[in-house]
């Protein structure tokens, strides 16, 4: 459940309005004309309350035995991906639901936390993507994470409506974030890629062509189009966002990176893909190159000023416009 308040500011009729919720999206409605102005928030309601969550995850498939586990590189490179990222600042703070409002009557309706963002990156050998738990559940640092705080994903249900965890013998097996979906979604209808020996196989291995995801409640300032590639969200997601963890936002990420024409080519020499999601913060996909661990790639691009990060997040429409210095800088409408 998310709360969710508009505050309408003026004296005798309304100037402005701004529609939060507990994700931090504050998209603005202009009041100067009014007829506009009431038919936006209107739809802005009808978009919240008709959105699905789809966090209804469930279990699948045997046990991965500890002993394989063991043999992953993949938990360390996700312990360590967290590690790297909390060194850029790249996650926001853990929201703690009493800090904002009191709510005795509900107690299990609403998480007494949110841990906002998750991560996962593709591993060959189980298959399946290795992600972060929910910070619903828990607290979780992103930062400083241990392997009980990791989980599988093998699959969508069919119905849509949650994931398919595989349960790792000996872990906690906590439930994985709730852009789960999202996460595992985006592969479709993006190509297939070859893993040789370059990275250990004795034998070919199949992979999708986006090795790691990370998704983050911030934006991107400005990017390099020659390594970096942007690619817009249908246009009604720019008016009427949809928020974390539901089946609108996974559908609009999933059509958004499979227009991407870096991860339908994987030859093109742009490494990383990325998409906007207003008031809510991006998408990040990274490609597969030999010797590099997962989401190396993106804070190697951070640090080398490739990909800047923004602790703000657009709250609606934007472009990129390319500049003097050959990089491209976001401008919101």
């Amino acid at each position: 459940m998310c709360l969710r308040n508009i505050l309408v500011v003026g004296e005798y009729r309304p100037v402005e309005a701004y529609t939060f919720d507990l994700v931090g999206a504050y998209p603005r409605s202009d009041a100067s004309d009014l007829p506009a102005f009431y038919q936006e928030l209107m739809l802005r309601i009808v978009t919240a309350v008709s959105t699905q969550e789809i966090t209804r995850h469930q279990t699948s498939g045997e046990q991965v035995p500890t002993s394989l586990w063991r043999t992953l590189d993949t938990p360390r490179q996700m312990i360590e991906g967290g590690r790297q990222l909390g060194l850029r600042d790249f996650f926001t703070d853990m929201v703690s639901v009493a800090n904002l409002v009191n709510l005795p009557f509900i107690p299990e309706t609403v998480s007494s936390q949110y841990s906002e963002g998750c991560f996962a990156t593709w591993e060959p050998t189980l298959p399946g993507l290795v992600t972060n738990v929910t910070g619903s559940a828990r607290p979780v640092s992103k930062y400083n994470l241990g392997e009980d705080d990791l989980a599988l994903i093998v699959g969508v249900r069919e119905d849509g409506m949650g994931a398919l965890v595989r349960p790792v013998q000996g872990l906690r097996n906590d439930p994985p974030s709730s852009e789960a979906v999202e996460l595992m979604l985006l592969d479709e209808g993006l190509p297939q890629v070859t893993l040789g020996s370059e990275y250990g196989y004795a034998k070919p291995v199949h992979v999708p062509v986006a090795r790691s995801k990370l998704h983050g409640h911030r934006g991107v300032r400005s990017f390099n189009p020659q390594r970096v590639e942007h690619v817009h969200l249908e246009p009604p997601y720019y008016h009427y966002p949809v928020s974390c963890g539901s089946m609108a936002q996974a559908q609009a990420v999933h059509r958004a990176i499979s227009r991407s024409t870096a991860l339908q080519n994987p030859s093109d020499p742009r490494l990383l893909a990325f998409t906007v999601l207003p008031g809510y913060g991006i998408m990040i996909a990274e490609k597969w190159v030999p010797g590099k661990a997962p989401f190396r790639l993106i804070w190697e691009a951070m640090d080398a000023g490739d990909l800047r990060i923004n602790r703000h997040v657009p709250q609606g429409p934007l472009e990129y416009i390319l500049d003097s210095s050959g990089m491209m800088v976001v401008k919101e409408a």
